[in-house]
């Protein structure tokens, strides 16, 4: 059995790239994947991709030109077949599954802010920006909710387009990112003018708090699941299919507590169902919602109730 720290979930946080190891899922930055730091595209002849479960801080977009495979991205299983694009968010969890041989497909990245010099929202603003305001975002956004497949005739022209894009990123000289900015939005504007009806009803209804609601779901499910024992952001982000970054923003905007408080607050409210309900002595309720030192939950408890466990206990057995 691992030991437990007094201070449940309280410590500071490692640095930044130590949670990827420890979650085992990995976040790559631009310097990690692509040779250049503000746009690159490959075709899979380049280099192989990642198959596990992955995120990254910059913008990506991947191309299946032919072959079998599909796509998960946060958790859930995308149509990726043959002629279609697949949009991808910074720190979105996700990976694609090719089938051995005969796939062929192209991938771009680009940095945050390399489509437009005053892009500066944070993951969760991202998923909340209005198409109106940031039209570029829009087949980013909607992932997951329309499948991006093209007929021949139109995947022609998305062809063509990586295939224009990758010749400038080899030739780059004066003028080049330009002409490279340009081929990027057709290639974005292209997939939303072919889907703009589902797109613009999707925009209509507020589908993303649909993935916020269900993404919050599964991190309150794990956090009730496991309150008996140390919990780190970074191991509920990873079965919640999230970023550190995104999850906490995620858990301030929805309940108006950082990660840390409301851990905090569902070990007490077990606490007070435990103590209302069982006759589990006192150090055995601490345990039993994460705490290994008695002296150090009854402070806590005492701080947000105001009495003791052992006062709380009678005060709620005491006949009216």
């Amino acid at each position: 059995m691992t030991s437990r720290m007094r201070p449940a979930a309280g410590a500071a946080q490692p640095p930044a790239s130590a949670p990827d190891e420890a979650s085992g899922i990995r976040t790559y930055r631009m310097v990690d994947r692509s040779d250049r730091l503000d746009f690159e595209i490959r075709d899979h002849t380049i280099r192989p991709p990642v198959v596990m479960p992955h995120r990254h801080e910059f913008f990506q977009i991947e191309a299946n030109v032919s072959g079998e495979a599909h796509h998960v991205l946060g958790g859930k299983r995308c149509r990726y077949p043959a002629r279609s694009l697949i949009f991808i968010l910074p720190y979105r969890v996700h990976y694609a599954a090719h089938e051995a041989g005969g796939s062929e497909y192209y991938v771009i990245n680009f940095a945050t802010n390399f489509l437009r010099h005053d892009f500066d929202l944070s993951p969760l603003d991202m998923e909340e920006a209005s198409i109106a305001e940031y039209p570029e975002l829009t087949p980013f956004l909607y992932e997951g909710h329309v499948d991006f497949v093209f007929g021949e005739q139109d995947f022609n022209h998305v062809l063509a387009l990586l295939q224009h894009l990758t010749a400038l990123h080899r030739n780059r000289q004066l003028g080049t990112m330009e002409r490279i900015r340009g081929a990027l939005l057709e290639l974005i504007g292209f997939a939303v003018e072919r889907y703009a009806g589902e797109l613009q009803a999707l925009s209509g209804s507020r589908v993303y708090m649909q993935g916020r609601t269900d993404a919050l779901r599964r991190v309150l499910k794990f956090i009730d699941e496991h309150l008996q024992r140390d919990i780190s952001l970074n191991e509920v982000a990873e079965a919640a299919f999230l970023s550190p970054n995104y999850l906490s923003q995620l858990l301030k905007k929805q309940t108006g507590m950082a990660f840390v408080e409301w851990l905090t607050a569902r070990r007490m409210e077990r606490a007070q169902h435990l103590l209302s309900h069982t006759g589990e002595r006192i150090f055995a309720v601490a345990n039993a919602v994460g705490f290994a030192d008695e002296a150090y939950f009854t402070r806590r408890f005492r701080q947000r109730f105001g009495q003791s466990p052992s006062d709380y206990r009678k005060s709620m057995r005491r006949p009216d």
